[in-house]
């Protein structure tokens, strides 16, 4: 009963074992709370998110397996070597997710908790504010798509002045020929804040020659 309260290190006990646990479970909900609050894109899989949980807390138990133990260490390697992944990631974000959650749980499993809470705190914490300010992304933060059809004589520029006095900012991308005689062009835009991004539309039913008119959110829009 004494070893069950034993909180040496040299020596794995029963309380050790379930501490280390329930310590690595709580760093990989945390871990899994920040994925879900950043991810961005439309290939988001709860499955996924299993993993995180599991792949955090075996590596915590491993690392309990093969504390001190040389040949413990050799036998588990040889086992992993059997282990295929079938499913490719995505994206590399996942695979920086997946190497988050097996570190901490490695940390915990070597009774490192310091560097475990101080070290999940400060990758958080920078992945969200990464989050926060878009980090390395090359797009504006412009929130609405426009897209509309024209034909091939219509003057754009007037399109271009109309969106400069209906919108904070606006940011022409695409123009491609659509069809026989018909142009499809497509601009980024922010409305004003006083303005319904909804006026925008009826304005431009307004201009003769302008059909197909849509008018997206691009707030959540996908970078590859």
């Amino acid at each position: 009963m004494n070893n069950f309260y034993n909180l040496t290190t040299t020596e794995i006990s029963s309380a050790i074992i379930i501490l280390n646990i329930v310590f690595s479970l709580i760093l990989q909900l945390i871990i899994v709370w920040v994925y879900k609050k950043t991810h961005k894109g439309l290939s988001y899989s709860p499955s996924f998110i299993f993993t995180l949980v599991i792949v955090g807390m075996l590596g915590t138990i491993v690392m309990m397996v093969v504390q001190n133990n040389l040949i413990g260490a050799f036998a588990l390697l040889g086992a992993f070597s059997l282990i295929r992944f079938r499913t490719i990631l995505k994206e590399t974000r996942d695979i920086a997710f997946v190497f988050f959650a097996l570190v901490m749980g490695v940390a915990v499993g070597t009774n490192n908790y310091s560097i475990a809470l101080i070290g999940a705190i400060s990758v958080v914490l920078v992945i969200l504010v990464f989050h926060k300010y878009n980090f390395a992304s090359i797009t504006n933060g412009l929130g609405f798509i426009l897209t509309f059809n024209t034909k091939d004589n219509f003057e754009i520029e007037s399109i271009k002045f109309l969106l400069k006095e209906n919108t904070q900012s606006f940011e022409f991308l695409q123009a491609r020929s659509y069809g026989v005689g018909v142009c499809t062009y497509i601009f980024s835009l922010k409305p004003k804040k006083e303005s319904d991004p909804v006026s925008i539309i009826a304005l431009l039913n307004k201009k003769e020659g302008i059909s197909d008119i849509e008018l997206i959110t691009g707030e959540h829009s996908v970078e590859y």
